[in-house]
């Protein structure tokens, strides 16, 4: 099991440790880089941004780096239930939770965050969300660290107000990074954010983990799943929220059975969403046809029984769900936003639609049921795309280029 040890930070006036009695405090051994990442999630959840969080916190070297990792939320889930890399030693995992950033709670985690800073004595403290990223923006600055801002959406969440606030901030970061390039040109557009400032590194999928399956281990999949020999499965995985727009999907696939009636669709996620998912699949009289699988932590042992794989969001940054079902063969159907118009590559690797249009989507669904050769060769380019310009070793080379390069360092 690996070994990262969650503790909790409380925000009020109980904090009083000094920096000479703190056991936790960060020190630079053998030039390590010293790395506090802030994030408003937590990074034991099952969540795209989550699993980029781990992957990366995992894989940075253990002997060039001390990472303390403080979400702003509880630690709900034992590190055994997830699924990560052993060696994650140099990682420390903290709690420091808050409902909302403003008013006393955020004004107390700030300082508390600022104690944590003055003990640790930081390099690097890089946030990701809108909560972590205002926290950030309002450490004080220390003599030789650098600030990041991870961006990881399109900034949905983000209200006219906040969008106005970080143009006032964005200068504090040293440097802003997004997955995906669409994030960066709204960041310019509408943050104005400077493009000196920005990077793009792609995320990365563990090209090892996220493979094609033999047939025999397909077929036993597929038996052990309850798919017919001639059933075409597509898959969705995504948390049943709105903005993953399961409606639509559900809409599109209700089209597609009619005409194929062994069409069957795998929703794996969960969320509050459930509920009224749940009814409109009954509603359509899909309840044999559509399963509802929960959140799975062997995601991977799934994607390779599927035909297809499908995401249907109306707004995405870089989805980490289209990277692993590319990476194990599939062809992806997806809307053309975000980040899924620089992975979908349109009639090679799968098939771009619009957002909101289930119509559209059916047309494309059921163009991949017509077409099994076409599927093949798109899931074979899927597959070498990935190999070629995302993987995992490549994202985390990317970030470890930028710490050094960030602190001067060779």
């Amino acid at each position: 099991m690996p070994s990262f040890s969650p503790s909790t930070i409380v925000a009020d006036d109980a904090d009083t440790t000094g920096p000479d009695t703190h056991a936790d405090a960060t020190v630079s051994e053998g030039g390590r880089i010293r790395l506090l990442v802030l994030t408003d999630t937590s990074i034991l959840s099952s969540g795209g941004s989550e699993r980029f969080l781990r992957n990366l916190m995992a894989r940075l070297p253990p002997e060039r780096y001390r990472v303390v990792v403080v979400q702003l939320t509880d630690t709900t889930r034992a590190w055994s239930d997830t699924s990560l890399p052993d060696g994650i030693q140099h990682v420390q995992l903290r709690s420091l939770p808050i409902a909302a950033v403003y008013g006393l709670r955020g004004w107390l985690a700030l300082r508390s965050l600022r104690r944590l800073v003055e003990r640790g004595q930081f390099d690097i403290i890089q946030s990701q969300h809108e909560k972590s990223d205002l926290l950030n923006a309002f450490l004080p600055r220390t003599k030789g660290s650098v600030r990041i801002s991870n961006r990881r959406d399109m900034g949905f969440n983000k209200s006219a107000r906040l969008r106005f606030l970080f143009r006032f901030l964005n200068h504090r970061f040293d440097c802003v990074v997004a997955p995906a390039q669409p994030i960066l040109s709204g960041l310019a557009r509408e943050e104005d954010m400077q493009a000196r400032r920005m990077l793009w590194i792609p995320n990365g999928v563990d090209t090892e983990r996220f493979q094609p399956q033999p047939l025999s281990a397909r077929r036993q999949t597929r038996l052990a799943l309850g798919l017919a020999e001639d059933a075409i499965a597509f898959g969705c995985i995504a948390s049943l929220t709105p903005v993953k727009r399961h409606c639509d999907l559900i809409e599109a696939f209700a089209q597609v059975h009619r005409q194929c009636p062994q069409a069957r669709l795998l929703l794996v996620g969960d969320g509050p969403l459930r509920e009224p998912i749940t009814a409109q699949i009954e509603a359509l009289g899909l309840s044999e046809a559509v399963r509802l699988l929960g959140s799975l932590p062997n995601v991977e042992g799934v994607l390779p029984a599927l035909d297809a794989a499908v995401l249907v969001s109306s707004t995405e940054g870089m989805s980490n769900a289209v990277l692993e079902a590319m990476a194990c063969g599939l062809p992806v159907v997806a809307t053309g936003v975000g980040g899924n118009l620089q992975l979908v590559q349109h009639g090679i690797s799968g098939l771009l639609v619009p957002a909101h249009e289930p119509a559209a989507l059916a047309a494309a669904l059921q163009h991949l049921i017509d077409e099994p050769l076409m599927r093949e060769r798109m899931g074979a380019s899927a597959r070498a795309r990935i190999l070629r310009e995302f993987s995992l070793d490549s994202m985390v080379h990317a970030f470890d280029r930028l710490y050094h390069r960030l602190l001067g360092r060779p």
